[in-house]
């Protein structure tokens, strides 16, 4: 039943946008690869840096698995939910928590893709199928699995947004200069910079990008939808309102998936929409 439901409403935007726009697209990936990073991280009292060794690949004498596990590996007792005497937040973050810059959006001089994979994203070999012995299921869950707890609907202390996406959300942080997944003009204009006023034409070759039909059914993102029409005028908004609904009732009732059906009976709704302007 409900993969019925969620048809009939993907059926009628995807009629409208056919009769409005001919191209179609994917959703447009705003995430900036390039990772900043700035120096002097903030790290809690009696925590050291790492030495500049840290991240060569090679666990010099000076590093250890406390504070260079890029390098080392992780600590054997690293993961046992206690943060035992020598763990740190730079060796094991999963046991005693983020050092207190990681989540800013920002790749300090101390972090990296082990101790903050929030803030300088995953490690190079994250997603090669082997669960690597500077990874765990808190930094590289695509190769070492989901740790306990994930999919609960809680953010526990021992997850964050790489570890748990489905319980934490995204990483992205409005603020630090990069325009990042789930961040638009509408919601982050200081890193994504100034919306434009969209027409409700616009806003249709807007949204069509927002559907993906690599799926069966199709499904449509509908933040991707709400951020296009969040840029049109009122007009734009009326308009593309009313041709919807409209498809909507023809989709429930005589047309079904028929998108000529639906495209014929609301045929006056998608004119309006077609020659509407914004001031």
């Amino acid at each position: 039943m409900g993969s019925r439901l969620r048809l009939h409403l993907v059926i009628p935007f995807l009629a409208i946008i056919a009769a409005i726009v001919s191209a179609c697209g994917s959703r447009a990936d705003l995430t900036d690869p390039n990772q900043v990073v700035v120096p002097d991280g903030g790290l809690p009292d009696g925590v050291t840096p790492p030495p500049n060794t840290c991240g060569d690949g090679t666990c010099q004498s000076t590093e250890s698995c406390n504070n260079c596990p890029i390098d080392c590996g992780f600590c054997s007792t690293c993961g046992n939910n206690v943060c035992d005497e020598g763990e740190n937040c730079l060796g094991c973050p999963q046991d005693c928590g983020k050092c207190p810059s990681c989540g800013d959006g920002v790749c300090q001089s101390t972090e990296n893709c082990v101790n903050c994979a929030p803030d300088c994203g995953k490690c190079e070999s994250c997603g090669d199928g082997t669960c690597q012995k500077d990874e765990s299921c808190f930094t590289c869950p695509d190769d070492c699995g989901k740790c306990a707890g994930c999919g609960d609907g809680t953010c526990s202390s021992n997850e964050n947004c790489i570890s748990c996406p489905h319980d934490c959300g995204v990483c992205s942080v409005c603020g630090n200069n990069k325009c990042e997944t789930y961040e638009t003009c509408s919601n982050c204009p200081q890193d994504c910079g100034q919306c434009t006023t969209l027409s409700c034409f616009a806003a249709f070759t807007c949204a069509i990008k927002c559907i993906n039909t690599n799926t069966q059914p199709p499904t449509v993102s509908v933040s991707c939808v709400a951020n296009c029409l969040a840029q049109g005028c009122p007009d734009t908004q009326f308009f593309f309102d009313q041709a919807f609904n409209c498809a909507i009732q023809a989709a429930f009732g005589t047309c079904g998936g028929d998108f000529q059906c639906i495209m014929k009976q609301c045929s006056t709704e998608i004119a309006a929409c077609l020659g509407s302007t914004c001031p």
